[in-house]
């Protein structure tokens, strides 16, 4: 009983990093491995639009999943969202693929710091996100493409806006998403099959998903399911991306 209640201590625990860009604190929540290796892969987890990195570490449990990454929770800022907030009130993430976007600048300054202060793997960097954030990672996947070894997006879309090149990828959709229509999701998966060059089969990827081959693959995770993030499929994400060369 002791053991297990120390490994559950070990595992929750967190650091925080704080960063200034262009005069803005911007802060992350760090979850260092727990199983220790001295270059291990990294995933960025955005939050959706509303939330926070606490609220994302504690929804996503990659940290639990994966104990031998390093996993970085990025807090967002005030951000209008069309959807949900056109006041802008509440944090989330800015869309534009340019370099003028804030939120690129401050994931460019978190990457630099994070690879510098933890030594990761450059070759096995990876990025999800729900919602607005899964709308984030299709920008990342457009502005800094050479960054990434794969992505996952959650219960979003935007993969139609942009030029993309092939790179892994893990979609999750929900049938039932009353925010970001089902539809809308499927359309922008297409598009992400296209630039993928998959084939129009698939096979089975766990008792939700569908892999599809081809220049990289594509997995498609459905579940009778509303806007909530699907964690039963975080361990299904992870053995997408260790799978990764």
């Amino acid at each position: 009983m002791l053991i297990a209640t120390l490994a559950a201590l070990i595992q929750v625990d967190s650091q925080s990093l704080s960063l200034n860009v262009d005069g803005v604190e911007r802060t992350a929540m760090v979850f260092a491995p727990t199983v220790p290796s001295k270059n291990p892969p990294v995933v960025f987890a955005f939050h959706g639009h509303m939330g926070t990195s606490r609220q994302a570490s504690r929804s996503f449990e990659i940290q639990k999943e994966w104990p031998n990454a390093l996993v970085v929770y990025p807090q967002g800022l005030p951000t209008p969202s069309q959807l949900v907030d056109p006041q802008g009130r509440f944090p989330g993430w800015a869309l534009e693929a340019v370099d003028s976007n804030r939120d690129l600048r401050f994931f460019d300054h978190l990457y630099r710091e994070v690879m510098q202060r933890y030594h990761p793997d450059p070759k096995h960097v990876f990025a999800m996100g729900h919602s607005n954030g899964g709308a984030f990672v299709y920008t990342l996947w457009a502005a800094r493409p050479s960054v990434f070894a794969g992505f996952a997006s959650a219960e979003a879309a935007g993969a139609r806006k942009f030029t993309l090149t092939p790179k892994p990828i893990f979609v999750t959709i929900g049938r039932r998403d009353e925010i970001v229509r089902p539809a809308i999701q499927r359309a922008s998966f297409n598009t992400v099959q296209k630039v993928n060059h998959d084939s129009g089969t698939g096979t089975q990827f766990g008792p939700k998903g569908t892999l599809f081959p081809g220049t990289a693959p594509s997995v498609l995770w459905e579940y009778d399911g509303g806007h909530t993030f699907p964690r039963d499929s975080v361990p299904w994400m992870v053995s997408f991306f260790r799978s990764l060369p």
